[in-house]
């Protein structure tokens, strides 16, 4: 019996269950450094914030005055990503995009860094940038509660 042979069969084997999973990545096979989103907020009180994607719910957060939640994850191998946000702060509330390819093209600025998206919440709305810079320098509004 030849077990190269084997072996390389049930390589091609694992690699193509790998590529059909629907959640597959650029970050497992090494092509593309994770997305790292933060949302900072600058409101008084509390906010909560319900965020899901396609492959994933991760749940309700609340974001205390001056704070922040963050997360990462890598894009999908055929598709693109995208993740929206469900908004309370008091009464008010606001659903919006907080990673498609609207906001990876203002986030996005150099692919050979880590890719990073940062959100401020503040009470004229919501604001999106790839650099986090001193507010209001290089921030784009995105939409008002």
């Amino acid at each position: 019996m030849n077990h190269s042979g084997n072996c390389f069969i049930f390589t091609l084997f694992i690699l193509a269950c790998y590529l059909v999973t629907p959640s597959l990545s650029f970050c497992g096979i090494g092509l593309r450094r994770p997305w790292n989103v933060s949302i900072n907020n600058f409101v008084p009180g509390d906010i909560v914030v319900h965020i899901t994607s396609t492959d994933h719910d991760l749940g309700n957060h609340t974001i205390s005055s001056n704070g922040k939640y963050y997360w990462t994850f890598c894009e999908k191998l055929f598709g693109r990503s995208k993740f929206t946000g469900n908004f309370r702060w008091g009464s008010k509330f606001q659903t919006l995009a907080l990673f498609d390819r609207e906001i990876v093209d203002i986030c996005e600025f150099d692919i050979s860094s880590d890719q990073v998206c940062h959100w401020i919440v503040n009470p004229d709305g919501f604001f999106v940038s790839g650099t986090n810079d001193p507010f209001p320098k290089g921030w784009a509004k995105k939409k008002t509660w």
